[in-house]
């Protein structure tokens, strides 16, 4: 039996007051029913998936991790490659940060249809 997902496209542009302008879709970001976390695949790495987790303590903060590890009932999320901030300016983006690639991703709120 497939779980069902919802997808999310990722973007790069430029952020203009509280607006993204001159969007380019480069990869989606995937959330299975019953988990915490999205899973992130970018098209510039093709089979490579990265792993966006909200921070513990935190509302509007989550760390991008590049390995996951399952053991029994325990996930655990290791090796954090960047991080996530919902600006509430940004109205419906999520803006991802890759300090390695210097590069700003967003993410869109809402499920596209796929």
């Amino acid at each position: 039996m497939k779980t069902q997902n919802e997808k999310y496209e990722l973007f790069t542009g430029f952020r203009k007051e509280n607006n993204i302008e001159a969007k380019l879709l480069i990869g989606s970001a995937f959330k299975d029913q019953g988990t915490s976390y999205y899973k992130i695949r970018l098209m510039m790495f093709p089979g490579q998936t990265y792993y966006l987790v909200k921070n513990r303590e935190s509302v509007d903060r989550y760390t991008v991790y590049s390995r996951i590890r399952t053991e029994g009932q325990e996930t655990r999320f290791l090796n954090p490659i960047g991080n996530g901030i919902l600006d509430p300016k940004l109205h419906s983006f999520m803006e991802l940060k890759f300090p390695l690639l210097k590069a700003q991703i967003y993410m869109n709120l809402y499920p596209s249809n796929h």
